[in-house]
C-alpha cells in the first residue's frame, strides 16, 4: 500500500506541477514578515483555504500579532495514532522583497520564504491531496498547523503548540531540506543570552584612570565566551549584536551583547551556563559589573528517540526501497517547532518540506524538479505510519 500511494503520489504531483508553481507563487507574494499581522493573517488564511479544498476542518487561531490556522481531517481507524503536520507561513525578509526577488529561473523558483518555508507548507498539502485522491481513509486523524511566530525569539502560538502536543501526535516537520531522501533526526537547542557591563564614565582625555571602561570589558569577555565553541560535541556560542559607549572621549560606563549557543543535550546548556559564570570571575577591568541573563523563548533540543528513529527508518524504506535515492538522516543546528513537540514526548522528525537553498538570504530558492517525490514520500511516510503493516 505505502508503494502505492508513494508511486501515485509522484505521478499526481507531476501532473499537477504548473498549478503547485502557480499556487506557490502566490502564496510567497503575499508576503508574510514575522512583524506584519496583515500579511501573516492573510498568509493564513490562504492555508486555510488550500486545506479546506483536501476536506479538512479549519480553524484560525487569532492573535493581534498574528494568526495560525489550524487544520483537521478524521479518518475511519481510531486505534491509529495522529499524526500532525507541522510549519511555519512567517518570514525573515522585509515587506517588498518578494515583489522584487520571486521569479523562475530554469528549474529553481526564487522568493523570499520559499525555501523556509512556503514550498514546503504546500507539499505538506498536496501530500493530503494525493490520500484524498486514492481514497485513503485507514487513519485516525491528521492535523496541519502554521504558526506565525517561528523565526523570532518572543513566541505567542507557544500554547497552542503545547495544546496539541497533548494528543501525542507522531510529528513530521516542513522545514526545508537538501536532498529527496533527507530526514532531520535531531535538532539542537537554542537560547540566547544576554551579557550587560555596567562601568563607570570618565574623561578619555583627562582622567581616563577614574573610569571603568565596559566595552573593554565586554571585549575580554567575548573572546572567553568563545572558548565554549565546540567545548561539547555540537556546541556553539556566537556573539550577536553589541552596544556600548557613548562618545569616543568618554570612557564607556556601559555595554551588552546577546549570545547565540546551540546545543544537542539539555545537560549541555545548563553545565555551559555554570561554567560561564565562573569565567565572568575573571576580569581585565576591576569594578565592571556583570550581568548574565537569558533571553525569553529558549528551544529546547529535537533529541533522537526510539520511536522518533522508527519514524526515519519508514522514510529509510521509501527513499531507498520506492524512490530509489538516498537515504539522508541529518543532525541540523537550527531549531524548529519539532523542538518543542519533541520536549512535550511526541515522536518527531523534520526537514520533510522543500529541497533548496539560500534561506534567509537574498537569494532563497526551492527546486522544482524533487517536488513530486517529496510529496508522494509525505503521503507514504503518512500510510507507513498510520498502518505499519502496510509497508
Amino acid at each position: 500500500m505505502v508503494r502505492d500511494i508513494v508511486l501515485d503520489g509522484v505521478k499526481l504531483t507531476e501532473q499537477a506541477m504548473p498549478r503547485y508553481l502557480e499556487e506557490l507563487q502566490a502564496l510567497c507574494l503575499l508576503e508574510s514578515p514575522s512583524d506584519d499581522p496583515a500579511g501573516l493573517n492573510a498568509s493564513a488564511k490562504m492555508l486555510a483555504t488550500l486545506l479546506q479544498r483536501v476536506d479538512m476542518q479549519t480553524t484560525i487561531v487569532e492573535h493581534p500579532r498574528g494568526n495560525a490556522v489550524v487544520g483537521t481531517l478524521m479518518g475511519d481507524n481510531p486505534h491509529a495514532p495522529t499524526c500532525l503536520l507541522i510549519g511555519h507561513h512567517d518570514t525573515v525578509h522585509p515587506l517588498g522583497a518578494a515583489q522584487e526577488r520571486t521569479r523562475l529561473d530554469g528549474e529553481r523558483f526564487y522568493s523570499p520564504g520559499t525555501v523556509d518555508m512556503k514550498a514546503g507548507l504546500l507539499q505538506g498539502i498536496y501530500a493530503l491531496e494525493v490520500l484524498k485522491k486514492q481514497g485513503y481513509r485507514d487513519f485516525n486523524k491528521i492535523l496541519f498547523l502554521s504558526v506565525p511566530d517561528e523565526e523570532i525569539s518572543s513566541r505567542y502560538h507557544v500554547g497552542l503548540i503545547r495544546q496539541i502536543a497533548q494528543e501525542r501526535p507522531y510529528v513530521f516537520g516542513l522545514e526545508g531540506a537538501s536532498k529527496v531522501g533527507t530526514v532531520v533526526i535531531r535538532r539542537k537547542g537554542c537560547a540566547h543570552y544576554r551579557l550587560t557591563a555596567e562601568g563607570a564614565a570618565a574623561h578619555a582625555g583627562s582622567s581616563p584612570e577614574r573610569g571603568r571602561n565596559a566595552v573593554l570589558e565586554l571585549a575580554h569577555q567575548i573572546v572567553q565566551a568563545q572558548s565554549f565553541m565546540h567545548w561539547r560535541k555540537g556546541f556553539t556560542i556566537n556573539a550577536g549584536p553589541i552596544r556600548g559607549g557613548s562618545r569616543p572621549n568618554v570612557v564607556s560606563d556601559f555595554a551588552e551583547i546577546v549570545f547565540d549557543i546551540r546545543f544537542l543535550y539539555p545537560q549541555d546548556r545548563i553545565d555551559a551556563i555554570e561554567r560561564w559564570h565562573e569565567l565572568l570571575q575573571n576580569q581585565l577591568v576591576r569594578d565592571v559589573k556583570l550581568t548574565l541573563t537569558p533571553e525569553p523563548d529558549s528551544m529546547v533540543p529535537m533529541v533522537a528517540t526510539d520511536e522518533s528513529l522508527a519514524l526515519a527508518e519508514h522514510v529509510r524504506y521509501i527513499s531507498e526501497q520506492i524512490l530509489q535515492t538516498n537515504y539522508a538522516p541529518e543532525t541540523r543546528g537550527g531549531a524548529s517547532d519539532c523542538c518543542n513537540m519533541a520536549a512535550a514526548g511526541c515522536p518527531s522528525i523534520d526537514g520533510l518540506g522543500a529541497i533548496g537553498g539560500g534561506a534567509h538570504t537574498s537569494n532563497e530558492y526551492a527546486l522544482l524538479p524533487p517536488v513530486p517525490a517529496r510529496v508522494g514520500l509525505i503521503a507514504g511516510l503518512i500510510v507507513a505510519t498510520t498502518i505499519t503493516t502496510a509497508i
